[in-house]
């Protein structure tokens, strides 16, 4: 269990070392990551909690830990006659998880751990099989990417590194000026890596050769997205960029504040967002963005991805609060309070998409212990259930 100051601490190591990076020309500094990741898994799916100093496995229709079971689908108990939940926490060595896992073929789970190892989870146990790791040659702050046999490791020093996925040894490395804080994008054989050294490169996914690279005039924290035969990106520029697969600028659009999190795309629709709270819905006339609206809709920075449903657009911030607005004029729709700073992206559950839930709901993760995750229903914001500590 974490407390408020460890939280706190972690929280404030992110932001100094962004302004350490700006005053030193975006010098690479170890970076503790201050925000969780959230996503499905499993099958029937459920929300897998990664952050600090554990990966819970949380029941989308309840909030509830998940029960282990055995093979006939009996909960596991422990010495005491308890259910045994799934909860990997810290032991001997001390881990923290801020990162995606990937899922493996054999019911076993491979994370990037903070403390620059390689981590392997048994998903029928809540059990990590290697307790040492396997070493990195940095720290892991971004999710890795599986292509095959290849693993692609983003470290926050100042490379990318491809492993083998069945002995983790270094296939290749691609040596950037600064860390690489984001995962990267494999689009139709070319690997795309955004690099806080201002650039976006795309690499052979097999050799590691650089094809080109495009200095986007400031650090880019976010995977690239693809869509419309072209790659949407946001930096610290304080500029949204529509680049083409060649590697040329095609449209730019300029923003009050830095950029972290990644565009969102719906057909010829951009909505993106800014660390000043303002949020932009934009339209892509081919060789250039035309403003539909901007707003500033929260009073701090909004470091995720936009939310886009069919009527709304749904962000949280470090203002503590989740907002609906309006897609049509960015006018506020709903605004729910939170414990803490909302940081990571938010995840949107779906009847059918592998659950058992039977109404849409949004999963928000914030830094207070007391609301590391709250679901709300997807149109009006009720909170449905909440998981804390």
């Amino acid at each position: 269990m974490f407390s408020r100051a460890w939280i706190a601490r972690s929280r404030w190591v992110v932001l100094i070392g962004l302004l350490v990076v700006l005053a030193a020309g975006c010098v690479s500094v170890p970076l503790e990551a201050s925000w969780a990741s959230v996503t499905l898994l499993g099958s029937p799916a459920q929300v897998l909690f990664a952050y600090a100093d554990r990966m819970v496995m949380v029941d989308p229709l309840d909030g509830s830990v998940a029960e282990l079971r055995d093979a006939d689908g009996n909960v596991r108990l422990d010495e005491q006659g308890n259910p045994r939940t799934w909860i990997v926490t810290n032991s001997n060595p001390k881990y923290t998880f801020y990162t995606r896992p990937i899922e493996l073929q054999d019911e076993t789970l491979l994370v990037a751990a903070y403390e620059s190892r390689l981590l392997e989870v048994d998903t029928i146990t809540a059990r990590v099989l290697n307790p040492e790791g396997h070493a990195l040659a940095g720290h892991g702050i971004a999710s890795p990417l599986q292509n095959g046999n290849l693993l692609y490791v983003p470290l926050s020093s100042n490379s990318l590194d491809a492993l083998n996925m069945e002995t983790y040894e270094t296939v290749w490395s691609f040596k950037t000026e600064r860390g690489v804080w984001a995962t990267p994008l494999l689009h139709e054989g070319v690997l795309y890596v955004p690099s806080m050294d201002h650039t976006l490169y795309a690499l052979n996914p097999t050799t590691g050769e650089e094809i080109w690279r495009l200095d986007l005039g400031g650090a880019i924290a976010a995977t690239p997205v693809v869509a419309n035969g072209h790659l949407y990106v946001g930096s610290f520029a304080k500029k949204v960029f529509k680049v083409s697969l060649e590697g040329s600028i095609v449209a730019q659009y300029e923003t009050s504040e830095w950029i972290w999190g990644a565009p969102a795309v719906v057909e010829d629709q951009i909505y993106v967002a800014d660390l000043a709270g303002y949020v932009y819905a934009l339209r892509d006339t081919g060789d250039a963005f035309t403003e539909i609206w901007s707003r500033q809709v929260a009073q701090r920075g909004i470091r995720a991805t936009p939310l886009v449903t069919e009527e709304n657009v749904i962000v949280g911030s470090r203002d503590h609060n989740v907002y609906w607005v309006s897609r049509e004029t960015g006018e506020e729709v709903n605004k729910r309070e939170m414990r803490g700073e909302v940081l990571a992206d938010l995840l949107l559950l779906q009847p059918g998409d592998g659950t058992e839930i039977r109404e849409p709901l949004v999963v928000v993760s914030t830094l207070a212990r007391e609301e590391l995750l709250v679901a709300f229903t997807l149109d009006n914001g009720e909170r449905r259930w909440v998981y804390g500590l």
